[in-house]
């Protein structure tokens, strides 16, 4: 499994004109001298912009950021390790109070826009933060698809419920966002009900999924709407509906049958052009040819790009659609892989192109990415089986925390050639190996070069090892 770039997740808003919000406040008990506002503006990409303010000796701050105009805007107020969920509309003016002792059940709002971070505290504290919803109705995937769609409508009657109870003062502009928030959500995760059900029963990867858990499908309705492109789950609910509706209907294929998987996605995108209004179809093939980009022949991509081009020239995801397509040719394999410096764990200073002459596998991680961490471990079992061949594996952790890293390598007797790239998701290395997920991998040959799309991961050890066989000379 990988850590994707939460984009969606996290929110979602449009990446438009720009306006304003204030933030100041008082914290007792301080338990540092800052406090970070974070929050993405980016619907296909997650970038994730930060403002940080001092927090002074008496616990005062300030700041004032720029915000997406027209849209809520869901972030996040951090204070060391304390962390309060907020949804923000342009011209909020907001001034904080809270004991840093107790933080969730002391913070408080006054000024314009209060109202809603108010009541976004209260819920925290009774029914947990916005996201942990999601955790709520994952644990009812393992029941039987009657079951599962009982407890999830169960589970948003209880947040309606709330929303009813609270919802004095509150623009009607926000609780149409609110309930639209968890509604998608259910949605959602009708679509990932069918294969992710099968997975839990069989206890691995499959995409063998019994004809009943499909029945849930008939819960889930074509509700689109181009008014909602700023709500998080709308997006997500938009990128999964035709996909699962067809399947549904038993359009299934294997995933390596390349033909069948291009003319599946073709008829999503027949469906899409046809039922989606243009908007949200607009939202759908730009984070469909996004994703996909790196992970298709570039043949395909280039041919997706000149569609998407000629159907919404002024598209506002169009900067980042460009830049995708770019990195996917410089990225493809035959293409030099970029050559970047490496400080090891040892302090050893060299370049990746001094490794021209052997094959090389590239891992990106980190610390906290526990599926990272497994599949460096598993590397070990390669140490004999090629040994004294012209073969290196790089590990290119994007932490912040060197120290958990270094405590990783040791403890795991983890090998390999270890390098760290500061500035995390914004680090040069990152940026030109494009790497939006983790762990990330890429194999380059012994000339430099990009060796294939998608290499395996070292748990596919026997594909990686085929893999890395026909590169040596």
């Amino acid at each position: 499994m990988k850590l994707v770039l939460p984009a969606l997740l996290f929110l979602a808003t449009s990446a438009l004109a720009q306006d304003s919000v204030k933030l100041s406040g008082r914290i007792s008990n301080a338990l540092s001298d800052s406090v970070v506002v974070s929050y993405n503006d980016n619907p296909i990409a997650y970038y994730p912009k930060d403002f940080v303010a001092h927090v002074d000796a008496k616990g005062n701050f300030g700041l004032a950021f720029p915000i997406p105009h027209g849209v809520y805007t869901q972030a996040t107020i951090q204070h060391k390790n304390k962390l309060a969920e907020v949804i923000f509309y342009a011209g909020d003016n907001l001034t904080l109070t809270v004991n840093a002792a107790h933080f969730d059940s002391t913070i408080h709002y006054e000024g314009n826009g209060a109202a809603v971070e108010n009541f976004i505290a209260k819920h925290t504290v009774g029914h947990g933060r916005i996201n942990q919803y999601a955790i709520k109705v994952k644990t009812h995937i393992n029941k039987e698809p009657a079951d599962f769609i009982k407890n999830i409508e169960q589970e948003l009657k209880v947040e309606n419920e709330f929303l009813e109870k609270n919802k004095a003062g509150l623009p009607q502009s926000f609780i149409s966002y609110w309930s639209s928030f968890f509604k998608y959500y259910n949605y959602f995760f009708i679509e990932q009900y069918p294969q992710t059900h099968a997975m839990i029963k069989v206890r691995r990867y499959t995409d063998t999924i019994p004809a009943e858990n499909f029945s849930v499908v008939s819960h889930l309705p074509y509700a689109f709407n181009d008014s909602l492109l700023s709500v998080s789950t709308y997006l997500l609910y938009l990128t999964g509906v035709f996909e699962i509706k067809l399947k549904a209907a038993g359009y299934s294929f294997w995933p390596a049958d390349t033909v069948n998987n291009r003319k599946f996605q073709d008829s999503v995108l027949r469906l899409v052009n046809k039922k989606m209004p243009s908007k949200s179809a607009e939202y759908y093939c730009a984070q469909n040819l996004y994703g996909r980009a790196r992970n298709q022949p570039l043949e395909r991509t280039k041919y997706m790009y000149t569609d998407f081009r000629k159907r919404w020239p002024q598209s506002e995801y169009m900067p980042l659609v460009a830049k995708q397509v770019t990195t996917a040719e410089r990225l493809a394999p035959g293409q030099p892989a970029p050559d970047f410096d490496i400080i090891t764990a040892d302090g050893k200073n060299m370049k990746l192109s001094d490794l021209k002459g052997k094959v090389v596998f590239i891992s990106f991680w980190a610390s906290w990415c526990k599926p990272c961490v497994g599949e460096i471990i598993k590397e070990a079992k390669f140490n004999d089986l090629l040994k004294n061949k012209p073969v290196e594996f790089v590990h290119v952790s994007i932490d912040n925390d060197t120290t958990a890293d270094n405590k990783l390598i040791a403890k795991h007797q983890m090998t390999g050639i270890f390098t760290h790239a500061e500035g995390e998701w914004y680090a040069k290395e990152v940026q030109l190996y494009g790497v939006q997920s983790l762990p990330t991998y890429f194999l380059i040959d012994e000339d430099g070069k990009f060796a294939m799309q998608n290499p395996p991961s070292p748990t596919q050890s026997t594909e990686l090892l085929l893999a890395i066989g026909k590169l040596l000379k």
